[in-house]
């Protein structure tokens, strides 16, 4: 489903079952306190998968796929990202702030106002430990880009007449920010915010079409961007691409078999782990995925997952360079 033009008050997801101006079927926010297995702080990895269901999120051992805790609290969980510390940030679209997570921690020890709109999606410079922030939408107009210093304070706005959308993003190792999102008419569109640069540019992507924005991800030199419909029909694919310039070239495809709708993955070189929204095209039981990286295909291991499950990030304990 195309989103449409945003208003003041709305309620904006980012997955293609969502909506805006309304909270999805049969939601309702889950008042528990939030709860951790004893053992997940001494986890390595761990993963944490947002629930726009039950407005929870997930946690994860990684790559055993057992479920180690849930957050409460939230109004409306959906894109993630982490730092070098193995701390995790989460967007909390409805409440206007993200929130960040010690590796491990029941409750948030750190959040962050947002004081234009809806945030869907975050990346941290690794070089800087910069925050950005992706708002879907602003409270009355199109979106922006949002850049918390030292992920603090008061942030840089940052945008692009041609975007009405932004979705997710992801640093590149130079510190260039790449984000996904969409004209106003839905136009899937891929930009790029450079270090020390004052406007997002646009992407020209060749070799292939990319519907709906979904993944923005790095592994290495290879930019990896997630498609929420893979060749216009349900079903998500992930796509490999070399930028040079302002031109990224599509160089191999990753098809999720079976997928249904897989709006943030986390991308290792070996491994795409994050949830499926089945419910959202077949009526299906959602789940948490972990296929092969780059072959795709069918899930090496699959478990019940969140109901409308959104974001995914993977925090280690001992920094991203020991995720595998």
């Amino acid at each position: 489903m195309k989103l449409g033009r945003v208003v003041a008050s709305a309620f904006v997801c980012v997955t293609l079952g969502s909506c805006t101006g309304v909270v999805p079927a049969n939601v309702a926010r889950s008042d528990a306190t939030s709860w951790m297995d004893p053992g997940a702080k001494s986890a390595s990895q761990l993963l944490y998968v947002s629930d726009l269901g039950t407005f929870d999120v997930y946690v994860y051992q990684f790559p055993s796929l057992k479920l180690s805790g849930k957050l409460h609290g939230f109004d409306s969980p959906q894109g993630e990202c982490g730092d070098a510390s193995g701390n995790i940030w989460i967007a909390d679209t409805k409440s206007n702030k993200v929130r960040e997570y010690a590796h491990g921690g029941a409750k948030p020890i750190a959040s962050l106002a947002d004081p234009l709109g809806y945030p869907g999606g975050c990346a941290v410079d690794p070089s800087t430990g910069d925050l950005a922030v992706m708002n879907i939408a602003d409270f009355s107009d199109a979106g922006a880009i949002l850049i918390y210093k030292n992920a603090r304070g008061t942030p840089q706005v940052y945008g692009n007449s041609n975007f009405f959308y932004f979705y997710f993003g992801g640093y590149d190792r130079n510190g260039n920010l790449y984000v996904s999102g969409a004209t106003v008419r839905g136009g899937y569109l891929l930009g790029v915010l450079t270090r020390g640069g004052k406007s997002v540019s646009l992407v020209k992507v060749t070799g292939g079409t990319l519907y709906f924005p979904g993944t923005v991800a790095w592994v290495g030199t290879t930019l990896v961007l997630g498609d929420q419909r893979c060749n216009g029909r349900a079903g998500s694919c992930f796509y490999r691409l070399r930028v040079s310039g302002r031109t990224a070239r599509i160089a191999g495809a990753t098809p999720l078999r079976g997928s249904c709708d897989v709006v943030q993955a986390w991308v290792t070189p070996t491994r795409i782990v994050g949830g499926d929204d089945a419910a959202y095209c077949r009526n299906g039981r959602s789940s948490t995925d972990l296929w092969p990286y780059p072959a795709g295909g069918k899930p090496a291991s699959s478990v019940p997952g969140p109901r409308v499950p959104i974001g995914a990030v993977l925090s280690v304990a001992n920094g991203p360079s020991a995720a595998r």
